[in-house]
């Protein structure tokens, strides 16, 4: 999947315009000291690219909040729940974890279904019913 200015291309994935979403996710917000957050950032970008090529894997990435630094946002999503839960065992997976062991509190850990609609003909349709 790319990104233009923030916005996915669902397109690009090969994904009809009018498809309709069902994904597990991973979603992990983490907040590092000053002293660990590169070293930690480093962490989860050395595994991205292994995630990514695993069966079933639709994404993975790190960002950096723009407000603060310390704060990273970690983020996979998964086409079954299946192919999510024989991730979590891994390797790659236990790389996450040791970043997480890195935060200075606690990091919150979202983990669930995203079913929704995608594609830009979808947002036209919304679009076309506002004023």
């Amino acid at each position: 999947m790319s990104s233009q200015g923030g916005v996915d291309i669902a397109i690009e994935m090969g994904m009809d315009t009018n498809d309709f979403l069902n994904l597990k996710t991973c979603s992990i917000i983490l907040h590092y000291s000053p002293e660990r957050v590169d070293a930690a950032v480093q962490l989860l970008l050395s595994v991205v690219g292994q995630i990514e090529v695993k069966p079933g894997c639709r994404s993975c990435w790190v960002g950096r909040s723009v407000a603060e630094d310390s704060w990273i946002n970690y983020r996979e999503e998964w086409d079954s729940e299946k192919a999510f839960c024989l991730h979590i065992r891994s390797e790659e997976f236990r790389r996450v974890l040791a970043a997480m062991d890195l935060c200075d509190e606690e990091p919150r850990v979202m983990i669930g279904i995203l079913k929704a609609n995608c594609g830009i003909e979808f947002l036209r349709k919304l679009r076309a019913g506002q004023d």
